[in-house]
């Protein structure tokens, strides 16, 4: 604690100097000053002493009053600088002033604890590692395969005449078991040995076409002359198929390829069947393959699909469970004779489920005007299914259909659409993509037996006339 010096030794100071200002406290304010910090109090106290030591043993010793002055004012300045602690009830407030502080007033500062918690790294602590989720089961399709027998035979063409007899292990030559293909073609016969049980075959007046146990695929031409290497299948054939220059196999993988012999060319080269066997129970109820070379694949489920190779996308054709097909009523649009595309691969696919649909819009409640949109939906899905298949006679006469359902309906709009795409432009353009054939059908052939269906009703006399002389004023030229 600072206490004031004797009053002695202020007396004895000839200049009188210190009797106001080296006064640091009062009698009335040495008591509050014991709240002060002892790092405030302490220090200043032994400081406080030494100095007034000194300045009486200045005094003593040297009477050059130059010498005391600077000794006091140097005592003053220093105890002038505690004097700037203000005491405001109880609570003290140093004064600083501006510039550097002083080193013994620069407290250490201690930040407040402060924990982080840090994610430990994989490697180190792989059991805290979140675990990966386990692979999803993959699904592995296959397809029953026909077993070896030791002969069959089959009729592979009606006109001309072709019948192909297979028999297994005539031979055993170096240890590998010999097979024998017999092929008549017009009471004209050939054959041929195979180095593996044959265990099916298909082909066409054009081909002819063996799988045997060892996974190899033959192709020979109906006079038997092999037309392709032996082609080396990656699982066991399930089902083959030929129609003209074109191979079909289908594998137990559920993988399909199809060859145009003619050019030497796949059209389809090991497209899986994942896609359309969603569900685990569906399976491979029927296949052909078209004359254009167009696979088609039945399921058990009631659905019909074929690969389009333009599009690279397997397409629906066919769904026996489909409420439009129930629902569609186009009785009254049907031409008196049908029979040409009954064997069509569509009508093949579609089978007996038109009938029913016709029978069920006759017992429909359904509202008119729904039937009407999903009697369109419908043949509008027909023609479109057709022209995938490549089937011209079929997409003749859904369009033959097509059209008289819209005049009945009176659609104008939709008669226009379908006559402007088969008239095509009046006037030769280099720019135009029109093309003059479709499925090897005259577009502008189509809309001369569209017409007259349009003539018939009074209400698109206009729209018949002005196609009517587009045609007349083409064919002039």
């Amino acid at each position: 604690m600072l206490t004031s010096p004797p009053a002695k030794g202020l007396e004895d100071n000839k200049d009188g100097v210190m009797k106001s200002t080296l006064l640091l406290t009062s009698a009335s304010k040495i008591e509050p000053m014991k709240a002060l910090d002892s790092r405030f109090t302490e220090r200043p106290k032994d400081a406080g002493v030494s100095v007034l030591k000194d300045v009486k043993h200045k005094e003593d010793s040297s009477s050059d009053s130059e010498d005391k002055m600077a000794s006091i004012n140097k005592n003053l300045s220093f105890n002038k600088r505690k004097q700037d602690l203000l005491m405001d009830g109880g609570e003290v407030v140093e004064k600083r002033k501006k510039g550097r502080p002083r080193k013994d007033k620069m407290a250490p500062t201690f930040p407040q604890p402060f924990t982080q918690i840090t994610a430990p790294p994989a490697e180190r602590e792989p059991s805290r590692a979140a675990a990966p989720p386990p692979p999803a089961p993959v699904t592995v399709l296959r397809l029953p395969t026909p077993s070896p027998r030791k002969t069959f035979s089959l009729q592979v063409s009606m006109e001309p005449s072709v019948f192909l007899e297979v028999e297994n292990e005539v031979s055993v030559v170096a240890g590998s078991k010999l097979s024998q293909l017999r092929c008549s073609r017009d009471g004209r016969d050939w054959n041929t040995l195979l180095p593996s049980s044959v265990v099916t075959a298909a082909g066409s007046s054009d081909v002819l076409a063996v799988a045997c146990e060892d996974r190899m695929l033959s192709v020979f031409s109906s006079c038997g002359r092999r037309l392709l290497p032996a082609i080396q299948m990656g699982s066991p054939v399930s089902t083959l198929h030929c129609s003209a220059h074109f191979v079909m196999a289908l594998t137990a993988g559920a993988a399909l390829s199809v060859w145009d012999v003619q050019k030497q060319k796949a059209l389809v080269k090991n497209e899986s069947l994942k896609t359309i066997l969603s569900g685990g129970d569906v399976t491979v109820s029927r296949s052909l393959l078209t004359q254009q070379g167009v696979p088609v694949v039945g399921l058990s489920n009631g659905k019909s699909y074929c690969f389009s190779s333009s599009l690279e996308t397997w397409t629906l054709i066919a769904d026996k469970g489909d409420s439009m097909v129930q629902c569609a009523d186009f009785r009254s649009c049907l031409p008196s004779h049908d029979a040409s595309v009954s064997s069509g691969p569509l009508a093949v696919m579609q089978g007996r489920n038109l009938n029913a649909g016709r029978l069920a819009s006759r017992l429909s409640s359904t509202p008119h005007h729904l039937q009407q949109s999903m009697t369109l939906a419908f043949l509008e899905n027909q023609l479109a299914s057709a022209l995938t298949l490549q089937s011209a006679q079929e997409y003749r006469y859904w369009l033959l259909v097509y059209a008289r359902f819209l005049v009945n309906e009176g659609s104008e709009f939709r008669l226009r659409e379908l006559c402007k795409e088969l008239l095509g432009p009046v006037h030769k353009s280099a720019a135009s993509s029109w093309e003059p054939t479709t499925l090897g059908l005259r577009k502008r052939d189509l809309l001369r037996e569209v017409l007259p269906v349009i003539g018939e009703n009074l209400r698109f006399q206009r729209l018949f006339t002005e196609y009517q002389d587009q045609l007349e004023l083409l064919r002039n030229k």
